[in-house]
């Protein structure tokens, strides 16, 4: 890794994470450590750190807190992994959903972690080479950039989720998209069988981009498979006579 790499570890008064930032220094990389949750977030308003370590027990505020707080700040983009003590399924799912990329369980390996470290800086590095794609459907349009969705020229602000699942829905009309690629997209794990986690950012998603027939664009569930977006013609809007009319679809456009 380049040595101009620059991570914040915020890692509480935990003896036991004094042995990240050196195995840190050891791989080259700047390490800027914090002990408390809001140095941290006030930090990352100043400065542009490549990726942050949290550690889940803090003196001063929940490590998820802290995670929300740097995900609603102007550099919301940062990777972040959570370094955590519980290893339920329950805090997964908790870190995952308030914005973390990742989620390593302690004891943590030296080559566990440093390998988390590469693959998240490969996976974020093509996501931000692919910033400025513009994905249109009907009258909508997301924009990578600033991860925000427009309807008919009215901005609509999504969480990261939100955006995740409807960027990837966009990109993808008319297609059928298994629920397990769009958990791995957007939680980058399998959910649990029984899990509802999907099934309702699906159904908020839903209701903050007000997605409806009535706005030119629809999901479907289909059942034991996933879930399709389709855009819908004109002329097969509800408030207009439906006798033998057909959905049909269209294909999005980028640029």
């Amino acid at each position: 890794m380049s040595p101009s790499i620059i991570i914040a570890l915020l890692m509480g008064k935990s003896p036991q994470l004094q042995a990240v930032s050196e195995l840190l220094a050891r791989s080259g990389i700047h390490c800027s450590i914090f002990e408390a949750g809001r140095d941290l977030i006030h930090s990352v308003a100043e400065v542009r750190y490549d990726m942050l370590l949290i550690d889940d027990e803090l003196p001063d505020i929940p490590a998820i807190d802290v995670v929300r707080a740097v995900r609603g700040a102007p550099a919301r983009d940062v990777p972040i992994i959570l370094l955590a003590t519980d290893s339920s399924e329950d805090s997964l799912v908790d870190a995952l959903d308030a914005g973390a990329d990742d989620y390593v369980c302690r004891p943590l390996s030296s080559r566990v972690l440093m390998a988390r470290i590469a693959a998240l800086r490969r996976r974020v590095t093509g996501e931000r080479l692919r910033q400025g794609l513009v994905v249109r459907a009907g009258p909508y349009q997301l924009n990578s950039v600033g991860r925000f969705a427009t309807l008919r020229d009215e901005r609509i602000a999504l969480t990261p989720k939100e955006f995740d699942l409807a960027m990837l829905l966009f990109s993808n009309v008319g297609r059928v998209l298994p629920s397990s690629r769009i958990e791995q997209t957007v939680w980058r794990h399998e959910l649990a069988p029984l899990s509802r986690a999907l099934a309702g950012l699906v159904s908020r998603l839903r209701k903050t981009l007000r997605i409806g027939a009535e706005n030119g664009v629809t999901i479907t569930v289909v059942y034991a498979h996933g879930y399709r977006l389709d855009v819908l013609e004109e002329d097969a809007a509800p408030r207009l006579p439906a006798a033998g009319r057909r959905t049909v679809v269209r294909r999005f456009t980028e640029s």
